[in-house]
């Protein structure tokens, strides 16, 4: 069973990562598993709602979209970050962001507001590499061993702008540790700019919560310490709240 389930993830995985529909070759190729391995897994998998399949290939299904729903229903980090999210957009008018981190990479779990018809770099559930992004520096930063693992796997270059050097990482994410802030200019999509600050129970960091806005309204040094005063107040819920428990 455990390997039957294991084999399905990672064919969800392959999916996941795919910008369009994949054929059983393709699902193979890109999941090492054989192709008839694959083809009785995706026949299981749609069979539970979990990939549709079509003549152009197999993609994720919406009972995924539905599991995923009720997985942030039930976030206990979810339901308390909340109303701050909410209140840091009202008092900025800028799209407030929670982000977690999946290996090396920045999985955005819930977004609040709108700014006209303003651009995020990836949809809620999306990815963006952790060097590229506020929120995936401000969570790196309080974690030497990721760092070295992130660094280790090779940064990735999303713009002109992406930091893929090391040193020049390292540089910023002690300014990170210094200040609670973590900032993002270009660096996962031109025109973009972030602000973020990790969000820390009882010492360890668990996300982070960034402001989103257009490079011409980036203003650090007044919205910084708005972002880090916000996401501290939710610290300090959230931690009680686990010594309550």
């Amino acid at each position: 069973m455990a390997t039957s389930l294991s084999k399905g993830l990672v064919v969800l995985s392959a999916l996941a990562d795919a910008k369009e529909s994949r054929s059983l070759r393709q699902l193979s190729q890109d999941t090492g598993l054989a192709r008839s391995t694959v083809h009785r897994v995706v026949s299981e998998l749609r069979d539970a709602g979990l990939i549709e399949s079509s003549v152009a290939g197999h993609q994720l299904g919406l009972r995924l979209f539905e599991l995923g729903g009720n997985a942030l229903r039930q976030s206990h980090l979810v339901t308390v970050a909340r109303p701050y999210m909410e209140d840091l957009y009202e008092r900025t008018r800028r799209v407030v962001q929670l982000g977690v981190l999946q290996g090396g990479d920045v999985m955005y779990v819930v977004r609040v507001g709108r700014q006209g018809h303003q651009l995020v770099a990836s949809p809620v559930a999306g990815r963006i590499p952790a060097n590229c992004a506020a929120i995936g520096k401000a969570i790196l930063a309080y974690d030497e061993a990721l760092i070295d693992q992130v660094i280790a796997g090779g940064l990735e270059r999303r713009t002109r702008h992406s930091v893929i050097d090391p040193s020049t990482l390292r540089a910023a994410l002690a300014d990170v540790r210094r200040s609670g802030i973590a900032t993002e200019l270009e660096e996962a999509r031109m025109g973009l700019a972030c602000i973020a600050s990790p969000i820390i129970v009882d010492g360890d960091v668990r996300a982070a919560i960034s402001l989103t806005m257009p490079v011409q309204e980036f203003a650090p040094l007044s919205l910084g310490p708005t972002v880090r005063n916000t996401v501290a107040r939710l610290s300090r819920e959230l931690s009680s709240k686990s010594v309550e428990a």
